[in-house]
């Protein structure tokens, strides 16, 4: 039957054609009462059937001639009934076997072979896990510092190597009683290692999902968690007052929401060394703080400033001229007269401990001086 319904019969059809009022008239004729039986089509022997049927008749033809009644035809030769059901024996076994051998490989009909299993498809959405471990991965490999050590499971450190995460930086957890020392981050999940991270990494820097597809980024405290909180509350205050300071230079100008943060202590240790030492040099304006982490309430490390003006290309080679912890991870022009500042991830704590000392100098008393001792920012 073609595409429009018109079926084609093999053959020239010399019948006269039928009447105008038959073709007018045909769809009157009455439907049968019953449902049209259409001749069942007959399907082709299978393989098995046709060998057996072939050795059944094989057998016959020579098992016919044993009757002893029935007389051997002229100039036939008469075969031994032995030799006769020897043959019909092989005969029947080289049919068997290629029965067999038809029925493994799917050869038979009516008996096909087992369809190979084929892999469901992908729908090409990672589950909820493998979307947290791949977040987690590029924010480390984007924003923890080069220089340190992460801990993690298996699973975790490979995708931090898919994101580009060197080997060297990676510390396999491979049993629960793994060490993490000489690692600076871990990255883990709250079900997994809960007792490690409140002994080891109680400072939480980011996390990424929710529930048991939860992934927390960690900063990794030698001392443990009493001496982190100690250390915190002590950075906690010299930030604070660190960005009251800064408040009071005549050489910075701050947006209301930046002052606030600083007030707040909000706003990483290095950012405001580093605000301190291009202050003494230069004039400008902070525009924002922020590259906040997520799932974290952790502090301010990239800021914008602007209004340099002239000096620019030289307070942009001051900022990378810097020795680590105060070297930055990123810092670049902004337009004509702004620099983009921002340190790489965990916060070190007690870094402006010895900074803030008195000076009669300035006029609000405590400030941050530019030479940070040791660790000093060095100017051009």
């Amino acid at each position: 039957m073609s595409r429009r319904g018109v079926v084609s019969v093999g053959r020239e059809d010399h019948d006269p054609a039928p009447s105008r009022h038959v073709l007018l008239n045909a769809g009157a004729l009455a439907e049968p009462a019953g449902p049209v039986r259409r001749p069942a089509t007959q399907a082709a022997p299978s393989w098995g059937r046709v060998l057996v049927n072939t050795a059944k008749l094989a057998v016959v033809r020579q098992l016919g001639t044993a009757d002893p009644r029935r007389p051997p035809a002229s100039g036939s030769r008469r075969w031994p009934a032995r030799r006769r059901w020897r043959l019909a024996t092989l005969v029947l076994a080289l049919a068997g076997a290629a029965v067999t051998v038809l029925w493994l490989s799917g050869g038979l009909a009516g008996t096909p072979s087992r369809p190979a299993r084929v892999p469901a498809a992908s729908s090409g959405r990672p589950s909820a896990a493998a979307g947290a471990q791949a977040q987690a991965a590029a924010w480390i490999a984007g924003e923890v510092s080069g220089n340190a050590i992460v801990a993690c499971h298996p699973g975790m450190c490979a995708a931090l190597q898919e994101h580009g995460v060197a080997a060297g930086r990676l510390m396999p957890l491979r049993s629960a009683a793994a060490s993490v020392r000489g690692a600076g981050v871990l990255v883990t999940s709250p079900s997994a290692d809960r007792q490690l991270a409140v002994r080891y990494a109680p400072a939480l820097i980011a996390s990424f999902g929710s529930g048991g597809n939860r992934v927390e980024v960690r900063a990794i405290e030698p001392g443990g968690a009493p001496a982190y909180r100690a250390a915190l509350r002590a950075d906690l205050a010299a930030r604070r007052a660190a960005g009251s300071q800064l408040l009071r230079n005549s050489h910075i100008r701050f947006t209301v929401p930046g002052a606030a943060q600083l007030q707040a202590g909000e706003v990483d240790a290095r950012l405001l060394a580093t605000l301190a030492g291009l202050a003494a040099q230069y004039s400008f304006r902070v525009t924002a703080f922020g590259d906040t982490a997520p799932g974290a309430p952790v502090l301010f490390r990239q800021v914008a400033i602007t209004g340099i003006g002239r000096g620019l290309a030289a307070a942009l080679a001051m900022v990378r001229a810097q020795n680590p912890p105060y070297l930055p991870a990123q810092a670049a022009v902004v337009g004509q007269t702004g620099l983009s500042i921002e340190f790489a991830a965990p916060s070190p704590l007690g870094l402006l401990s010895p900074v803030l000392d008195a000076d009669s100098h300035g006029p609000g008393g405590q400030r941050l001086s530019s030479g940070l001792g040791t660790d000093q920012m060095r100017g051009e």
